[in-house]
């Protein structure tokens, strides 16, 4: 009886996915209605979750917070145009902190008193693109990314009024970038991969909601994937995407 409800609800999170991805009327639309159609897809996936895998040793987090993202150097040679066609006197390409939706699933697989083990996968994207602070003709002016990693957590004190944890794990990384505006061949979307690392605290059980305990978390990871395309050479191979959440956490 469950597989039959949760092979309904993973339909209809593929038909939300669907529609989104034949909106598109343009390559690039179309790119950037598939990260839409996933965000939605993995945030359907992890309410659809709660009641289709009722057990006690799983957890699903539902995040909202904010990404930040340190500057990368711009490599020797390489140079930044502005709107006015003059080369613009700064080195580094830098970026505004940008708004963060995420779904995290946990199974909890050794239960100590002192501590907890536990595995998952997490999913965070951006609704909004990572916008970079100064314009230019020759570089990219924006870009959505889509983070997608299977973990292992390790919480202490688990069945404590608050929790604390540490996180790692790796997966996949993708990138949709907005075209510069005089590079007009240029082919946005770049798929690559990422580790990731953190720590949070979760609190004991607050509310029932239709008997379901439901908790809070808070969080900071750092998500070190590859580059997404700048179209401009800098000096690193790698970035930083620094995530600040918080939200519900969701027992069963």
């Amino acid at each position: 009886m469950n597989s039959i409800r949760v092979e309904r609800r993973v339909k209809q999170a593929l038909k939300l996915f669907g529609t989104s991805s034949r909106a598109a009327v343009s390559p690039e639309k179309a790119a950037k209605n598939t990260i839409k159609g996933l965000i939605v897809l993995g945030l359907a996936f992890g309410f659809l979750s709660i009641p289709a895998l009722a057990q006690e040793k799983n957890e699903v987090g539902l995040v909202i917070g904010g990404i930040v993202t340190p500057g990368q150097p711009l490599s020797p040679g390489a140079s930044l145009i502005g709107p006015g066609g003059t080369v613009l006197p700064g080195r580094d390409i830098t970026f505004n902190a940008s708004l963060t939706l995420g779904a995290e699933y946990d199974r909890t697989f050794v239960l100590k008193q002192k501590f907890a083990i536990g595995g998952g996968v997490d999913f965070l994207a951006s609704p909004l693109d990572v916008k970079v602070s100064q314009q230019s003709q020759n570089a990219i002016g924006q870009y959505a990314f889509i983070f997608l990693t299977p973990h292992v957590r390790v919480k202490f004190h688990p069945a404590g009024v608050f929790s604390p944890w540490l996180s790692f794990g790796g997966g996949y990384a993708r990138f949709l970038e907005k075209a510069p505006a005089a590079a007009p061949s240029f082919k946005p979307g770049t798929n690559t991969g990422t580790f990731v690392f953190g720590g949070g605290v979760d609190t004991h059980t607050v509310i029932h909601v239709l008997k379901i305990p439901i908790g809070f978390r808070i969080e900071v990871r750092d998500f070190y994937s590859g580059l997404p395309n700048y179209n401009q050479k800098v000096t690193g191979n790698f970035q930083n995407n620094l995530a600040f959440n918080g939200g519900l956490l969701i027992r069963f």
